[in-house]
């Protein structure tokens, strides 16, 4: 592939960084984003590219004109007021993809809910017990419909970090509380290994599937923190037992335990992850 007509509704980290990687792997790009920026054009990098203002309430409708124009799109926006809004744009608009070649939605490790720290793969039972648990599987359920029309793949991202935003840089902000919970793992990807697996798919694509987007080892923050603490010279953030927390939305985050099993992507993409664990991706080895 030498060039990509490409349409990504939402603008944020992860387009972004696979913007970076389409760039970095020499692909001319013909780019149209949504956001919540004024209509107009852009620069990205050395990249010139469309933006269409799009927001809870309101869409500018001469972006439906343009969506039947692009082959690869990628959904990254999640769900606002429980609704997916690019589902909300299509609506009765769905002959728009007909020359679509690749439709890449990403939702969350969150459908699967709480399984008491066992692994999970994506033949597992699905039991979201957060509202956006619940949220992110009724909207995977409308983008796996529209997949036997339509080339779609779902990719269940685990949680997100990167150079930019991780651990470390919330601890040297002292903006960081370390929740501390028996047994309790997380499973992470690598901005860039996410950005891996979208640039794989773009050559090895199998329509309807979905797949786990995370690194090989679930590790706690707790586990990691004096590795942090002594390699960074950082001086301890605020820890607190998980039963004393208050913040509702932590607690909720908090009460799902699980390990995802990432050897689908793996295997059918043929990756190798850049970052197969934290300490790599923290540079604590």
């Amino acid at each position: 592939m030498h060039e990509i007509n490409l349409f990504c509704f939402g603008f944020g980290q992860v387009a972004k960084n696979f913007i970076s990687n389409l760039l970095k792997n020499k692909i001319k790009i013909n780019l149209l984003v949504t956001s919540r920026e004024k209509t107009g054009e852009y620069n990205y990098s050395s990249l010139k590219y469309v933006n269409f203002n799009v927001h809870e309430e309101s869409f500018d409708q001469n972006l439906l004109k343009e969506i039947k124009k692009f082959s690869h799109i990628l959904i990254s926006t999640p769900p606002i007021n429980s609704k997916d809004l690019f589902l909300e744009l299509l609506k009765s608009n769905n002959h728009l993809l007909k020359k679509t070649k690749w439709i890449t939605y990403l939702s969350s490790t969150s459908v699967y809910g709480d399984h008491n720290g066992a692994w999970v793969d994506e033949n597992s039972e699905l039991v979201p017990n957060s509202k956006k648990g619940k949220i992110r599987l009724e909207i995977e359920n409308r983008w796996k419909i529209l997949s036997k029309d339509y080339p779609i793949q779902i990719f269940r991202l685990a949680g997100i970090y990167s150079k930019e935003k991780n651990l470390i840089t919330r601890i040297k902000k002292n903006n960081s509380k370390i929740i501390k919970k028996k047994n309790h793992k997380f499973s992470r990807v690598h901005l860039e290994d996410i950005s891996g697996f979208l640039f794989r798919s773009l050559k090895i694509f199998k329509n309807g599937e979905v797949y786990n987007i995370a690194d090989d080892k679930p590790i706690s923050n707790e586990e990691i923190l004096n590795e942090i603490l002594n390699k960074y010279a950082l001086k301890s953030p605020t820890i607190i037992d998980y039963d004393d927390l208050d913040d509702s939305s932590l607690k909720e985050f908090y009460l799902n335990s699980k390990q995802i099993r990432n050897n689908k992507a793996k295997e059918f993409f043929d990756y190798k992850l850049i970052y197969p664990t934290i300490r790599e991706g923290l540079n604590l080895l």
